[in-house]
């Protein structure tokens, strides 16, 4: 774990381009949640438990394995209490984002969603005492003025908004500042647990969770089509497993300021993704806000 303050300029080339590329892996499949979740036909907290469930197999074979290296599998104390938080954060983080697309679209959902670097680097000074440096406060209003212009068309009343937008937007913005507490408390957890471990236990939690508020809900719990039970599969495989838990590595080796930075990058991903598939045609304002997110994303790797 490094200090706070530590930059990627003070480390080795290699492994920081390595972690670097293991976090944009994990951002860009993360990216594709949104889509799965439009093709599964169960309710948002029901997408959320399948999502986690589907993982826990490949989380727990990750935990197998750093178990096997000494020293890997032991847990110091006071570990679970950041951990449960983690697991309780990101399932109503899934909940709300999962429900936000029942009103908004893809693009606002994900780039609203993704807003959680602002409670990040808030929550890392505050708690942690990270001081972010004039070139991550930077990144972060490059990032945040590229989804302003994402979603400035909506906001300005240039393009029509369909019915509920604005409490769709609103449940996107909840999403991000749980996602926010959850980098902060895995970022917690990673100094006294491995991420293997943090993953699989984080996921059970939330998996619990997710079950008991879609049975509150009276929400659809299982499939009703093969395309329904591809798409969950999918959101626990790959947006899941893959996704959070190579953001949990990472978060080993970068600071919550940079990691937390660069998970506008599945913002974008979104936004293609949904533009090929559902002919969500992103305007020339949007256009923009891409490319400055793509800066912000290469001004975080310069650190």
């Amino acid at each position: 774990m490094s200090a706070p303050g530590l930059t990627l300029s003070d480390r080795p080339a290699s492994p920081a381009l390595g972690m670097f590329l293991i976090l944009m892996l994990g951002a860009t499949c993360i990216g594709f949640s949104g889509i799965f979740v439009r093709f599964a036909d169960v309710g948002p907290a029901a997408a959320g438990f399948w999502r986690v469930l589907f993982a826990l197999p490949v989380l727990g074979a990750w935990m197998a394995l750093e178990d096997r290296r000494a020293g890997a599998g032991r847990v110091r104390p006071g570990a679970m209490w950041p951990i449960a938080l983690a697991g309780l954060a990101f399932g109503v983080d899934v909940m709300l984002y999962n429900a936000s697309l029942g009103f908004t679209t893809i693009a606002n959902a994900s780039l609203l969603g993704n807003l959680s670097p602002v409670g990040v680097i808030l929550g890392g000074w505050l708690l942690f005492g990270e001081k972010p440096t004039r070139r991550i406060l930077g990144a972060l209003l490059l990032a945040l003025g590229g989804a302003g212009m994402l979603v400035l068309p909506k906001l300005s009343g240039a393009a029509p908004a369909a019915p509920g937008a604005l409490l769709g937007d609103t449940l996107a913005i909840g999403a991000a500042f749980s996602y926010a507490a959850y980098i902060l408390a895995v970022r917690r957890a990673r100094n006294r647990a491995a991420a293997g471990r943090i993953g699989l236990i984080s996921s059970a939690i939330c998996a619990v969770f997710c079950l008991v508020a879609a049975f509150a809900l009276g929400e659809t719990v299982l499939p009703q089509s093969l395309t329904g039970w591809l798409a969950v599969a999918a959101l626990g495989l790959v947006s899941h497993a893959m996704g959070q838990g190579l953001i949990t590595l990472a978060l080993g080796h970068y600071g919550a300021n940079a990691a937390s930075l660069v998970m506008v990058w599945p913002a974008l991903v979104s936004v293609l993704a949904a533009w090929a598939i559902f002919a969500e045609q992103p305007s020339p304002a949007q256009a923009f806000g891409g490319v400055a997110i793509l800066a912000a994303v290469l001004m975080v790797r310069k650190g």
